[in-house]
């Protein structure tokens, strides 16, 4: 038998990163660990297959031996109920099938979900029915931005119980500074008053929500033209330059950690933004831009990235990066970040209590 935590929650709340802190905390306590992600969104080609980001991450991170299709036997798109009208008993047969294959010779499973606990419940394949047939807890991952979390949790507990699964708790996560009180001292005595355990009110974590110019670099593939000692600089969000400099101004000085995406022929737009500290310039359709331009941003050690989209899919391709962890050699920071998250803002000793009285209740049975 393997004890396994199922980490779900709402969408961009932080789950794949508690499952890397949990991932770093038994294995520093000398614990065989496992990662499974029974149905997973894919975003990502990776020898002629759509592949989950998440999955490759953790992969490469933990170092596991299974395949991608073992950790991940079910990757869909956005338009994912075409396949589920024709494959739901396949889907349920290639995830159980999977399921005993990664969970041999291992301690501990961490599950990770897709993006929210009710996906695929028209086929049976929702959290709640995973997590009592593989005999997981849930662990809720909550966004912890303003009152509401406390009823979202609430909301996916009710859920996952009336369905018949078992609750480990909540994280309540990613939570803005000026929120962390509230969440400590109104949202968590409130959610412990219904029943429901909080494991943590995790801050957060800018260096860990926000991508740097180097994943962008990544996802992008981009061609780095200046600036390149400043590739380690956050993005905080995005601003796409389509009017005259004039027009333009009063926003750049508004988005001051923004990248700025514009055509590299908009010579007088670019040494506009460059005044304003943008985080980085990002140049669509391939268009090369003066040498004013790079002159410039080279002074002032701000990165000048060339890519060979159209600005549609250039902000659609970035969409992809909020709140992920690529799997790059810049992410390492990321990663490490994760670890002293898990040490020191989750309950860790409330999970490790839950996995010693379900191995004594393994041995007494």
């Amino acid at each position: 038998m393997v004890y396994a935590i199922y980490v779900s929650g709402t969408r961009f709340s932080g789950k794949t990163a508690l499952c890397l802190g949990l991932y770093w905390r038994f294995q520093e306590m000398g614990f065989v660990v496992g990662y499974f992600k029974p149905v997973g969104q894919g975003r990502k080609m990776v020898d002629g297959k759509l592949r989950d980001a998440d999955v490759i991450l953790m992969k490469e991170v933990m170092a596991l031996s299974e395949s991608l299709d073992e950790l991940c036997p079910v990757v869909l798109g956005n338009r994912y109920l075409d396949q589920v009208s024709r494959d739901c008993q396949e889907f349920a047969d290639q995830i159980h099938q999977a399921f005993e294959k990664v969970k041999e010779g291992k301690d501990i499973l961490l599950i990770e979900s897709a993006a929210r606990p009710e996906y695929l419940t028209c086929c049976g394949l929702d959290v709640p029915q995973l997590s009592k047939e593989f005999d997981a807890k849930v662990l809720l991952s909550v966004k912890g931005d303003d009152d509401t979390a406390a009823e979202k949790a609430i909301l996916y507990r009710d859920y996952v119980v009336l369905k018949g699964g078992t609750m480990l708790g909540v994280v309540l996560n990613f939570v803005p500074r000026q929120q962390l009180e509230r969440m400590r001292g109104v949202v968590s005595p409130v959610l412990e008053r219904c029943d429901m355990e909080v494991l943590g009110v995790v801050p957060d974590q800018r260096e860990l929500t926000l991508p740097t110019v180097q994943d962008i670099v990544e996802v992008m593939d981009a061609e780095v033209l200046a600036g390149k000692d400043s590739l380690e600089t956050l993005v905080d969000n995005y601003l796409v330059g389509a009017m005259s400099p004039e027009s333009a101004l009063s926003w750049l000085r508004r988005s001051v950690g923004r990248a700025f995406i514009t055509g590299g022929d908009r010579t007088d737009l670019i040494l506009t933004a460059l005044e304003t500290k943008p985080s980085a310039i990002v140049l669509t359709g391939n268009i090369y831009p003066s040498a004013q331009v790079l002159s410039t941003a080279e002074v002032k050690g701000i990165p000048i990235l060339l890519v060979p989209y159209d600005t549609y899919t250039t902000v659609t391709k970035l969409e992809l990066l909020d709140g992920r962890i690529i799997p790059a050699p810049s992410s390492m920071k990321k990663i490490q970040l994760t670890r002293q998250i898990i040490g020191e803002y989750v309950d860790f000793k409330r999970i490790m209590d839950d996995y010693v009285a379900w191995k004594q209740n393994e041995k007494s049975n």
